[in-house]
Order: C-alpha cells, then structure tokens, then sequence
C-alpha cells in the first residue's frame, strides 16, 4: 500500500489491496513533520524517515473501496505491524517509512 501525498495534501492511495508494504511517498525536500501536516488525520512524524499514520486514517482514505475481505486484510497487515514493533503504544497508529518523489 503506498499513501501519495501532493503539496496541497491530496492523500491518494495506491494498491489499496496489497497488505505486504506500507509506505508514504512525499514530494522532495518534505521532511516526515511536513507530510504528517499535510495529511493531517492525527498524523504525526517521527523526526526522521517516518510517519504514523493512524490506521482509521488509511479506513477513511479506502473508504469507497474497502470491502470485508479488504477489512480482513487490513486488519491482519495491522496484527503483523504491532508485532514488529511498527504500531505505537496505543494500537492506534503505523508507522509508514517516507519515501520521495523528485
């Protein structure tokens, strides 16, 4: 699943349905501070090369595409996340490498 954010904030999701990668991909020169501004949705960055998205974020942004069998596998890409250590303390929110585009 990759999160496209554009200078203005648009949020589009790509591969909405592919629950073995998880990324953000940012214009150049955004530091994780500014992507998480820019999608808002109680995001936040880690300093460094990270976001936390949270993932009733992701829900809202699939919203018209997500079906039970998506919830399924949402639900357990979250389940392998928290078990790696890339959920924070709450549960409520992932941690998404930043990745840009030039």
């Amino acid at each position: 699943m990759i999160i496209r954010v554009s200078e203005v904030g648009a949020v589009v999701i790509e591969d909405h349905d592919l629950f073995t990668g998880f990324h953000v991909e940012a214009p150049a020169g955004h530091v994780a501070e500014d992507v998480a501004a820019l999608l808002g949705e109680g995001a936040r960055g880690d300093g460094g090369q990270h976001v936390w998205i949270a993932a009733d974020a992701v829900r809202h942004w699939v919203a018209d595409l997500a079906t039970p069998e998506w919830e399924e596998g949402f639900s357990e890409m979250i389940a392998y996340a928290s078990g790696r250590g890339w959920m924070d303390d709450a549960g409520t929110h992932l941690r998404a490498h930043l990745e840009h585009r030039n």
